[in-house]
């Protein structure tokens, strides 16, 4: 179970940005959070600079550096290599910490980079298993004719959450972060996350994470190869990541 009290807790998160998921949880753990890209820019770690600094969290943060492109470029390579470094940095990190909790992006499709934070983390603590592990919902794709998505909470098949009510004084300074520091978050998701309604974002969720390697389903589509083949024909990209032929091959390295 989540702990609030007497627990060391860390956060792992493939991309800046994703902590507005967790923003009021954030306020009462006061975790250490480890960022493993620069999500496309230093604009979106400036703007997730900014949202750590309002809740004065902004000393919290280690930004390992490594770019969102390298990331891609790694699985389409199916570069294990690359990422057993990335978790060998994440694993002196957290070696430092010594957290006994540790939140990760949630393995849901949506994204291949998102989705390797949770292997990362189960390399980094291969040689020190001690702290209990929980995945964070962001967004993953429904099945159906028209595109539909469920905004940070998990699939059904997850199992059992986690849910974490945030007092309305975390619940406003969520808010505010949402609607003034993070507008390039704001911008990509649009209605999804700015229609999200106070009741909605006053209820955070997290889940135990999976013992296993998770696979797509009719609740969590894969949601990266079907936007790859619209890139495909379009002629926007040469190459795409996929599930079975480059996600898999690496996360298993890592599993």
């Amino acid at each position: 179970m989540l702990r609030r009290d007497g627990a060391t807790t860390a956060v792992v998160f493939s991309h800046p940005n994703h902590e507005l998921a967790i923003f009021g949880m954030l306020q009462s753990l006061r975790p250490s959070l480890v960022y493993l890209t620069d999500g496309g820019g230093e604009r979106r770690v400036e703007e997730t600079r900014a949202g750590l600094r309002s809740i004065g969290l902004a000393e919290h943060a280690c930004f390992l550096g490594y770019t969102e492109q390298s990331f891609y470029d790694a699985l389409l390579e199916r570069d294990a290599g690359f990422y057993a470094d990335v978790a060998a940095r994440v694993r002196d990190v957290l070696h430092e910490l010594r957290p006994t909790q540790i939140l990760c992006d949630s393995v849901e499709f949506y994204n291949p980079v998102h989705d390797m934070s949770l292997p990362i983390v189960r390399a980094a603590l291969r040689e020190e298993p001690a702290a209990e592990i929980f995945e964070v919902p962001l967004v993953h794709q429904t099945d159906g004719e028209e595109e539909a998505y469920r905004v940070q909470r998990p699939a059904p098949a997850c199992g059992a959450v986690v849910e974490w009510p945030i007092s309305s004084a975390e619940l406003d300074r969520k808010v505010e972060a949402r609607d003034r520091i993070y507008t390039m978050l704001a911008a990509q998701m649009g209605p999804l996350l700015t229609e999200l309604p106070r009741d909605a974002l006053a209820v955070e969720v997290v889940m135990p994470a999976a013992a296993e390697l998770p696979e797509p389903g009719s609740d969590r589509v894969l949601r990266y190869e079907r936007r790859a083949r619209l890139l495909l024909e379009r002629g926007d990209i040469e190459r795409a990541i996929t599930y079975a032929g480059h996600w898999v091959p690496v996360a298993t390295s890592l599993f």
